[in-house]
Parts: C-alpha cells; sequence; structure tokens
C-alpha cells in the first residue's frame, strides 16, 4: 500500500490537472460558467493569430539564451577567482547567494525603486557621473524592458551557480591539479582539460536548473511590469494568466499552457534523462 501512494499523489497532483488542461484547451469557457462548450483546435488557432504569443515565444527564448549563458559563467567566475585560496571565501560566498534567497517578488520590487525614471538609483548614479545621456525608462521603454528585467534575474540568480561550481571545484582531486602544475600546464590549458571536465556534474545542474527557470519564469515579470508595455516583457506564463484571468479566457489560456509544457519538456528531458544516467552508473 505504501509504494502505491507516490504514484496516487502523482496522479492527483500531476497528471489529473494536466488531463484536464488538456481538455480545457479544446473548449470555451470563462471559468465561471457552469458548463463549457466544445471548439475543437480554435483555441490553439487564436494563440497562432496574436501577435502577442510570438513576442512571448521570442521572450521565453530570450530568457533560455541568457539562462544558460549569462548567470551560469558569471558563476563560474566567480567561483573561480574566490577558489584561488583567498581570505574570506565564505563571507563571499554568503554575500553573492544571498539575493538568491529572496522572493522574486521582493527582488522585483528593488529593482523596481533602482529603475524609477526620475528619482531611482541608476539615472541619479548616471546624472552624478556625468552620463545623463544613457539615464532611460527602464521599465517603461518596450525595447529594453526585458533586458532590464534580466539584469535583475542576473543579481538574484547568480549565486546559485557559484555555490553549485565552487562546491564542485572543491571535489576536483589535488592530484590532477598538481600534475598540470608541475607539467606546467598554464591557468587556460588547466581550466580547458581538468577543471571544465571535472565540473561537468555541477554545469548539467546549473543548466538544467537554468533552463527550468528560464521556461517558467513568471513572478519576476508579473511584479516587475505585468507584461507590459504593450506586451514587450510577456513571457508564455505571464501570457496565459493574462487569458485567464483578465480576459477569462481559460480556453486560450489552457492552450497556452500546453504549449509551454511542450516546450519546457524539449528543454527539461535531457537533463533529466543525464540524472537518471548518472543514477545508474552510481548504483
Amino acid at each position: 500500500m505504501f509504494f502505491r501512494l507516490p504514484v496516487i499523489f502523482f496522479a492527483i497532483i500531476i497528471i489529473y490537472p494536466v488531463v484536464w488542461t488538456v481538455a480545457f484547451s479544446f473548449r470555451e469557457w470563462d471559468g465561471i460558467a457552469p458548463r463549457s462548450t466544445f471548439v475543437g483546435f480554435q483555441n490553439y488557432i487564436t494563440i497562432f493569430n496574436t501577435d502577442s504569443f510570438y513576442i512571448a515565444l521570442l521572450n521565453n527564448f530570450k530568457w533560455l539564451v541568457f539562462s544558460l549563458t549569462i548567470p551560469t559563467s558569471l558563476g563560474l567566475i566567480l567561483a573561480l577567482l574566490i577558489d584561488q585560496k583567498i581570505r574570506f571565501e565564505s563571507p563571499y560566498q554568503v554575500i553573492f547567494f544571498i539575493p538568491y534567497t529572496v522572493t522574486p517578488v521582493a527582488v522585483a520590487s528593488v529593482w523596481g525603486w533602482l529603475y524609477v525614471p526620475g528619482s531611482g538609483f541608476i539615472n541619479q548614479f548616471l546624472t552624478l557621473v556625468g552620463l545623463e545621456q544613457f539615464r532611460q525608462v527602464w521599465l517603461g521603454d518596450p525595447n529594453i524592458a526585458s533586458y532590464s528585467i534580466m539584469f535583475a534575474n542576473l543579481w538574484w540568480f547568480t549565486g546559485f551557480p557559484l555555490v553549485v561550481f565552487f562546491a564542485g571545484l572543491r571535489g576536483i582531486p589535488t592530484e590532477m591539479l598538481e600534475a598540470a602544475d608541475i607539467d606546467g600546464a598554464p591557468f587556460h590549458k588547466k581550466l580547458q582539460r581538468v577543471i571544465l571536465p571535472q565540473l561537468l556534474p555541477s554545469t548539467v545542474v546549473v543548466m538544467g536548473m537554468a533552463g527550468i527557470g528560464a521556461m517558467r519564469i513568471f513572478d519576476l515579470i508579473f511584479a516587475s511590469t505585468r507584461g507590459g508595455p504593450a506586451h514587450s516583457t510577456h513571457v508564455l506564463a505571464t501570457l496565459m494568466y493574462h487569458f485567464a484571468l483578465n480576459l477569462f479566457n481559460m480556453g486560450v489560456a489552457s492552450a497556452i499552457a500546453i504549449i509551454l509544457l511542450f516546450l519546457a519538456a524539449i528543454v527539461i528531458l535531457p537533463y533529466i534523462y543525464y540524472s537518471i544516467s548518472k543514477l545508474d552508473d552510481i548504483r
């Protein structure tokens, strides 16, 4: 009986909502009426004829590329710097990791204050150093709003890859590093042939979490701009919310959810496959 409980919970919590979401993606329902109407693929046709869907899809791709490259690379660089036997390495780790312990909604509030066009710290600082020409309406300009939120996310997320990579660095056998030093290998050769190959498990974890985070990003964007201005910062998750709770179109929202689930599976399944294969190797 106890062995069946996880399966039962998984079916109730995961499978049941997914099945109903698939069913509602083929129906028209406002979330209030006692009955819904079957409309076939009309909800999907509506999505593919909506400009904001392609904006959200492109933004999800931008977030994916950003998350897999910038925070990951910066976290690795910081981990390598802290690993150089510097003093007070533990406080440095804590300082960089603290933002990751803050909720994204709080991060959005802090950076929203920094981005205030008139009295925000960033524009005030630019004025102070004589760079007034670079002052921007950071969250109000459709051309830069998404990138402004990404920068806030960089401040928030970088601590996670730093800690994971640092733990991986401390797990590298010292004999391998000493052998490279004895051979007179420069740092870039040691990084290429010793450090990075040994950091592959840590890299997979970081990339997997970054990819998952990029596909499910919602709260930071919603708390910052609610998808605006002019739908420019929408991702699929915020667009789904918009259709469900602003337009009361549960059918289209469900269809977006299914598309997001499909795209997320493409990103996440390789990570799951790798994790399962490594678990089998350990066994």
